[in-house]
């Protein structure tokens, strides 16, 4: 992975996160603002790997949008963790109105930025679409395949915390309930928050894949099968240190995402 600096865009992206990391409050500000930069590279080699796959149905001004619009998308995350704490704001807004106040020719990506972090609905903008689809594919790609290969970096940067309450070894019924009906998980309706919880809703963004070279991409690599794998190699321990709590979880993980899922 190599940084241009000298693209207008990247330098001004790096610049908003190079200016939190360096005025760090806490560790956590630091490894939260570190660890979603690097995110933001990993969604636009993600978003390039989907438009080679779709070559040459895509004209070179909609790959420019879908490049751009990965680069920006999470503009907003480095405001919105501070003092150790993730703050209650919409990161799509603030990275839209950044771009809005910076890039005021980029309406489509704007748009997909304000747009990129919220379930898909009619509500969607038909204007950035298909930009939307493949940023909202990409970022989830990205995250599922990175978390998989840097588990244990990651893991690190969550077990900093002080607060050992989201380690409860509970799965909420919310994630059941979104597999048997073929949706993704309506956070709102999460009532444990905890770590287990929060890695298998992350699998549920399966059923959020807009684009069909998404849908493949995910299947030849076992994306979400690979994440899986790592949830119950490396979360479920995390969870309990008794073997029979443990083995529970694992089987109740296994029949709610049998690989075949992943694989229809």
């Amino acid at each position: 992975m190599k940084i241009n600096l000298d693209n207008k865009m990247v330098r001004f992206l790096v610049q908003e996160y190079v200016n939190q990391i360096c005025n760090y409050s806490t560790d956590n500000d630091l490894n939260y603002n570190t660890y979603k930069l690097i995110h933001t590279f990993q969604v636009v080699e993600m978003a390039q790997i989907l438009i080679d796959k779709t070559r040459p149905a895509l004209s070179e001004k909609m790959k420019k949008h879908i490049l751009d619009a990965a680069l920006l998308h999470d503009l907003g995350r480095c405001h919105e963790f501070k003092n150790g704490k993730r703050l209650k704001v919409d990161h799509g807004k603030i990275g839209a109105k950044l771009i809005k106040k910076n890039f005021p020719q980029m309406k489509t990506e704007a748009l997909a930025t304000l747009f990129h972090n919220k379930l898909p609905s009619r509500k969607d903008p038909q204007s950035c679409q298909p930009v939307l689809d493949y940023v909202r594919d990409a970022d989830m790609l990205a995250n599922l395949k990175y978390q998989s290969d840097d588990a244990n970096m990651w893991l690190v940067r969550i077990l900093d915390s002080e607060d050992k309450s989201f380690l409860t070894p509970v799965i909420d019924k919310e994630i059941f309930n979104a597999v048997k009906e073929n949706r993704p998980v309506k956070c709102n309706k999460i009532k444990t928050r905890n770590l287990l919880t929060m890695w298998l809703w992350e699998l549920c963004w399966f059923f959020n894949l807009r684009t069909t070279v998404g849908i493949n991409y995910a299947k030849k690599e076992k994306i979400f099968i690979k994440f899986k794998k790592v949830i119950m190699k490396k979360i479920v321990p995390l969870t309990t240190l008794k073997p029979r709590k443990q083995k529970e979880l694992t089987q109740q993980i296994q029949t709610a995402f049998p690989d075949s899922l992943f694989l229809k």
